[in-house]
């Protein structure tokens, strides 16, 4: 179902606030971010912490309106679009990023244009909220862009890894990555890793399927029903009992190179939950107090379709562990 656009000049500027705690009814002019979207996203993203049943149980009820007319949940919405919002209970509020927090962490950004940007990610840092977390980087760079930058993640990392994170600017510019990523061509990202043991094929092509457990702790296994991942290592350092591998993953499963590493045998240094609790233990004594796991590079086809790589070398704290490898004689963990 389209919806009437509404393109006068000067509209859709303003910007989807979010619904916190039980507040009045809202109207929200659809901005050039959720231009094309459908209803249900929209309200599911601009009222953060209200149950996806409640949102749904509005749309159906008629209580959401767009132009004063009733909407299905798969309506698109357009720039310019009034949104009518009825008061919605949020369950768990979004707290705000105070400024002390977003001050708190380093985020270099190392590439921008005018529809994206590449940021170096800090391992610790979340890339979202969530319920383990208050903010992530996105809530950070968000804040620190002001109310103009809706910055919005193209993929992720894991809490523990740190590197290339490719942010878009518009939504527009979301949907363009997505749909390079689906192709497996246009958007390609490298990873190092340290991981334990030394490979006897300098390359190997990975192609194991892998599905969730059931548990609460987000572990992925392999499962021959499960999505294709795929990945390919190639070592580039032995060490003594450890080596250095460069991960090109073709498909961005969750925890797909950790989980691939673990299951060649060659689990990741500092892996609390696939890794190896020994080779855990002595990689710390080297100074490793962290997974070793760095998304180094990152190559994708800009607004225009021209090529941009960028590099993020390893950062000092891993680079100090790779040099004491070198002079010094591993345990042998057989």
């Amino acid at each position: 179902m389209r919806l009437s656009k509404n393109l006068a000049q000067g509209k859709g500027n303003l910007m989807a606030g979010r619904c916190a705690m039980k507040i009045g009814i809202q109207v929200k002019e659809v901005n050039n971010t959720s231009d094309g979207q459908r209803i249900d996203n929209f309200l599911i993203k601009t009222c953060k912490g209200v149950p996806k049943s409640r949102i749904y149980r509005a749309i159906r009820s008629g209580e959401v309106r767009v132009n004063s007319g009733r909407v299905r949940a798969d309506s698109r919405i357009y720039l310019g679009d009034k949104v009518r919002i009825p008061p919605l209970n949020a369950r768990n509020p979004v707290r705000k990023t105070s400024k002390g927090v977003s001050q708190s962490w380093s985020i270099p950004i190392v590439h921008e244009d005018d529809h994206v940007l590449v940021v170096n990610k800090p391992a610790g840092l979340a890339v979202h909220a969530g319920t383990r977390h208050d903010y992530g980087l996105i809530e950070i760079m968000q804040d620190r862009m002001g109310q103009d930058g809706q910055l919005q993640l193209v993929h992720r990392l894991d809490l523990e890894t740190s590197g290339c994170l490719l942010l878009a600017k518009s939504r527009k510019m979301l949907l363009k990555m997505h749909s390079d990523m689906a192709s497996r061509q246009h958007l390609q990202k490298q990873y190092k890793a340290l991981v334990r043991g030394n490979p006897k094929s300098e390359r190997m092509d990975i192609c194991i399927p892998l599905g969730k457990t059931k548990s609460t702790d987000h572990r992925v296994k392999p499962d021959q029903n499960g999505r294709d991942s795929h990945s390919i290592l190639q070592v580039e350092h032995h060490y003594e009992n450890s080596s250095l591998l460069r991960i090109d993953l073709i498909t961005g499963r969750m925890h797909q190179a950790r989980v691939h590493c673990s299951e060649l045998g060659f689990p990741i240094a500092g892996d609390q939950r696939y890794g190896d609790s020994k080779f855990n233990k002595c990689m710390e004594s080297y100074g490793l107090n962290r997974l070793f796991l760095h998304a180094d590079r990152i190559c994708f086809f800009d607004h225009d379709d021209l090529p941009v790589t960028v590099n993020i070398p390893l950062p000092e704290p891993l680079l100090n562990v790779l040099d004491l490898l070198q002079t010094t004689v591993q345990t042998n963990f057989g």
